[in-house]
């Protein structure tokens, strides 16, 4: 009956595992296009709010929206966006569940392709990456 117990409890503690800081799907892409979105509109109030802290760390504030500001300047405001992809996927090396999502974004001087890897920080979705690109 013991064997049963530990048995039930080692099960049970690997289940959890696998799904602890799942990321939904729905949710990771609302919370992307939140950011799209304050982008659009030169919002950049809540900039940090979508970046996880190991990002943060690297980057101060003024340093991102900075950034934000010079892509504007190069690529023309923001006109639409469009999901092209979201894929869920489980990194081995870092254990992390994590959403990859690619955005067609269209702006006034150029079309790129942004791609967004969101986890589950905490509670809180999270970019842990972002990347921009020209779209072909």
């Amino acid at each position: 009956m013991k064997n049963y117990k530990i048995l039930f409890v080692l099960m049970a503690v690997m289940f959890s595992a696998c799904f602890l800081g799942k990321v939904d799907k729905q949710k990771g892409i609302q919370f992307t296009e939140q950011l799209l979105n304050d982008l659009k509109n030169e919002d950049y109030s809540r900039i940090d709010s979508y970046y996880a802290a190991s990002f943060s760390e690297n980057e101060p504030t003024e340093k991102k929206i900075e950034k934000f500001k010079k892509l504007r300047e190069v690529m023309g405001p923001m006109k639409s966006y469009e999901l092209l992809e979201a894929k869920e996927k489980h990194d081995s090396d870092t254990s992390l569940n994590q959403l990859v999502l690619k955005y067609k974004v269209v702006c006034e001087k150029v079309t790129a392709l942004q791609t967004f890897v969101i986890i589950n920080d905490e509670g809180q979705l999270k970019i842990i990456f972002q990347n921009v690109e020209n779209y072909n």
